[in-house]
C-alpha cells in the first residue's frame, strides 16, 4: 500500500532503476499523487498534463510506455450519456514490504 498523506507521497526507490524518461517518470509520480490505498486513481489527462508541465500527446505517450513495461493498467470510462470522462487508472505497489 502507497501511504499518502496531505502534503506529500511516496515513491519507491526502484522506480530509479527502470530506466525511464523524465516524462514517464513524472507521469508514475503524478498518478501516485492521486492514489487512493487500493492504488487506483483517475486524474484527466489535460490535469496530469497541467500538473506535469507537459502537452496532452507528451501524456499519452507516457501512459502507453508505463502500460507497456507493467507499472499502470488503465481502462476507458463512460458516463451513462455515452460520453468520455477520466481513465481509471492502476499503478502498481513497488513498495519493498518492511519486515517487523
Amino acid at each position: 500500500m502507497i501511504v499518502t498523506h496531505k502534503n506529500f507521497f511516496m515513491v519507491p526507490n526502484i522506480i530509479f532503476d527502470l530506466n525511464l524518461k523524465p516524462r514517464e517518470l513524472a507521469v508514475y509520480c503524478c498518478l501516485l499523487k492521486h492514489c487512493d490505498n487500493n492504488m487506483t486513481c483517475y486524474p484527466s489527462r489535460k490535469l496530469i498534463g497541467v500538473e506535469c508541465s507537459i502537452d496532452r500527446k507528451t501524456v499519452d505517450l507516457a501512459l502507453k510506455n508505463l502500460k507497456k513495461i507493467g507499472l499502470i493498467e488503465y481502462e476507458h470510462r463512460h458516463r451513462s450519456d455515452g460520453s468520455a470522462t477520466s481513465n481509471l487508472y492502476r499503478v502498481a505497489n513497488l513498495l519493498e514490504p518492511t519486515s517487523g
